[in-house]
């Protein structure tokens, strides 16, 4: 038999994670890879941190060089070459040498379109002029990075409040950048619930980033030079000598659609468990890819690094003549923002929602270790569950402490389906080093179980400071100590500390609705069945309390 012929267009991740499992897999096919790029598998997830200078040799970010694919797994490696088109009937692929413009014609057996995203460059006027640049590969990094260090920034704009927006935030505040972050709604991390994004918002804004909320570019002015140096935006003007454009990515489809490949609804390319397209012998991995999302059953294009590395596994084996499959995704990501680490797994409660799923939620702070342990920080946890079931739907969790270990228990739960219930019975470690008895995860679940079964009732930040702004007739109960209070509180509540609750009882109207509220919400969550006990039908407690409130404060 002729050795099978393989080609596979595009690289970094899923395109070099296929050729290296395809050649474990079968160690005489002809493999050849094709890309538009000089580098062929290297860290684009690492380039702010490069930028930042916490990484100093960009090297580094590369993984593997096209000699090591040529001369260890024996892949005939075709570096800046364009796929112009496909031909599925003849099987034939027609490349251009960028470096040349020679054409020349590849015959396959098995195709695998690793194409990737893009940056989306929006259409604002000026948005040519130099130094209005995007992020998204080493060449990228390497230009931003020799920009900072000719010391000729001082001011820059960032243009969206995703994860590269505030990773390159951090990156350019610790080199004493001012920084500016641009967003047209009234909060970043738009895939996040507005009540846990606003607690990342404030803490950004401490950290020197400020942030133009509800606002968007219309024009860039450039300088003698031709490079941008100022913004005119719908409020204001602001001066950038540099711009970063972080508002969003594409995949890379049009190779596919010249083919005759079927788009999917999400406009990334569809395809089966199986990785294969709708034309035979035609696969595709990697963030030109639509998948399954394992919650709604529905397709999602969520790109990942994670998700590039698992396709390019299971496209190397199929391809290969294996019968591997890849069931889906449930969106689990990490990032860090200056000394926070931001997380989620599955749905948001706004996700949910708009799913058809009736919710239940809880956000609780925790300590991340024992409360004694040096070094014990806190974490904010947000769980979002199915009311009638108990299911769990998805989590998000901020904050200093650990967060990543959580985001994977509940990514581990989401995966075998668990309810609320069955979580908070896990037999999770523990060592005061690392957790307490009873881990965030299991309290955060405890108190969600609580309201599941309707033995406690709460409200969110976001629903409290609605009732505040509406002027509803309700009772804000503050029941910390004085010193608390008078260190902060939130304006109009009644001032009543927990251990005088019971004594003063008879000041509170039981024909009114109370809302108890105190540090972290324990002690609000006491008061609420204090409350409850007496006889008070209508009450609630604000869930994480002054820990999660995102709004103004009196003192």
């Amino acid at each position: 038999m002729k050795p099978k012929r393989i080609i596979i267009i595009g690289a970094v991740a899923s395109g070099t994670k296929t050729a290296a499992k395809a050649r474990r897999e079968d160690p005489d096919a002809e493999i050849t890879l094709i890309t538009e790029e000089a580098e062929i598998s290297y860290a684009s997830c690492g380039t702010p941190y490069f930028i930042s200078d916490i990484i100093k040799d960009g090297n580094s970010l590369i993984i593997r060089d096209p000699d090591y694919f040529r001369k260890m797994l024996n892949v005939d490696v075709l570096t800046e070459h364009r796929a112009e088109s496909i031909d599925p009937e003849t099987k034939r692929v027609e490349i251009t040498n960028l470096k040349t413009n020679q054409s020349l014609i590849l015959g396959y057996d098995q195709l695998v379109l690793a194409v990737g995203a893009s940056p989306n460059t929006p259409d604002f006027e000026g948005v040519g002029y130099g130094n209005i640049l995007t992020l998204h590969n080493i060449p990228s990094a390497m230009h931003i990075k020799s920009l900072i260090r000719q010391k000729r920034v001082k001011n820059a704009l960032i243009v969206g409040g995703g994860f590269i927006a505030l990773e390159m935030a951090e990156s350019l505040i610790a080199q004493g950048i001012n920084t500016r972050l641009i967003i047209r709604r009234d909060q970043i991390l738009s895939n996040f619930d507005k009540d846990i994004a606003l607690l990342v918002q404030n803490y950004i804004k401490a950290k020197g980033v400020q942030v133009l909320e509800e606002d968007e570019v219309g024009e860039f002015k450039a300088d003698a030079d031709g490079n941008v140096a100022n913004v005119i935006t719908k409020k204001q003007t602001v001066p950038a000598e540099f711009v970063l454009l972080a508002t969003s990515i594409r995949p890379n489809i049009q190779l596919a659609k010249k083919a005759g490949i079927e788009i999917g609804p999400t406009g990334a390319i569809h395809v089966n468990e199986k990785l294969e397209t709708n034309i035979p012998d035609i696969y595709a991995a990697g963030d030109c890819v639509e998948t399954t999302h394992l919650i709604t059953g529905k397709s999602v294009w969520i790109p990942l690094a994670t998700t590039s590395n698992k396709h390019g596994r299971v496209a190397g084996i199929n391809i290969t003549g294996g019968n591997d499959t890849f069931p889906g995704i449930l969106g689990t990501f990490v990032v860090k923002v200056f000394d926070w680490t931001i997380a989620k797994t599955g749905l948001s409660e706004k996700e949910a929602v708009k799913n058809g799923f009736e919710t239940e939620t809880i956000i609780v702070p925790a300590n991340d270790k024992a409360h004694y342990y040096p070094g014990s920080k806190r974490i904010i946890i947000k769980l979002i569950a199915e009311k009638r079931s108990g299911l769990l739907l998805g989590a998000e969790i901020v904050g200093d402490g650990v967060v990543d270990k959580r985001i994977d228990v509940l990514a581990s739960a989401l995966a075998g389906k668990a309810t609320v219930e069955q979580l908070s019975k896990y037999d999770l470690s523990y060592a005061p080093p690392y957790s307490s008895p009873m881990d965030p995860v299991i309290t955060a679940a405890n108190v969600l179980l609580n309201k599941l079964d309707g033995k406690t009732s709460s409200l969110s930040s976001i629903e409290t400071k609605v009732k505040l702004d509406k002027m509803d007739d309700f009772i804000l109960l503050d029941v910390r100590s004085k010193p608390e209070h008078d260190s902060g509180h939130i304006e109009g509540c009644l001032h009543i500390p927990l251990n005088e609750l019971r004594s003063r009882i008879d000041e509170l109207d039981k024909s009114k609705e109370i809302v108890t509220y105190c540090g972290v919400g324990l002690r609000a969550s006491h008061a609420h069945r204090i409350l409850k006990n007496e006889g008070f039908e209508d009450t609630k407690f604000l869930e994480g309390s002054m820990a999660v409130w995102p709004y103004k404060i009196e003192k």
